[in-house]
């Protein structure tokens, strides 16, 4: 009979878990995938310029650029 009431203790310890965590979702404030949207276009759109993969690295400020070539004989 032990094993009874352990595994029921064991299991009501796992809904309360699961409704605090519900609880804590419930309670995050939510917006609207077209708002979120318009402003994730809104900001890659004002933080294109500064990004490299977009513009590029000008070679005089490139760190990964070879210093001297390779010549393979």
């Amino acid at each position: 009979m032990s094993g009874k009431t352990a595994s029921t203790t064991n299991n009501i310890a796992q809904v309360r878990r699961t409704v605090q965590q519900l609880r804590i979702e419930a309670s995050i404030e939510r917006i609207k995938v077209s708002k979120a949207s318009a402003d994730l276009m809104l900001y890659c759109e004002e933080h294109a310029k500064k990004d490299p993969l977009l513009m590029g690295i000008p070679a005089s400020e490139n760190p990964f650029k070879d210093k001297k070539t390779c010549i393979l004989l």
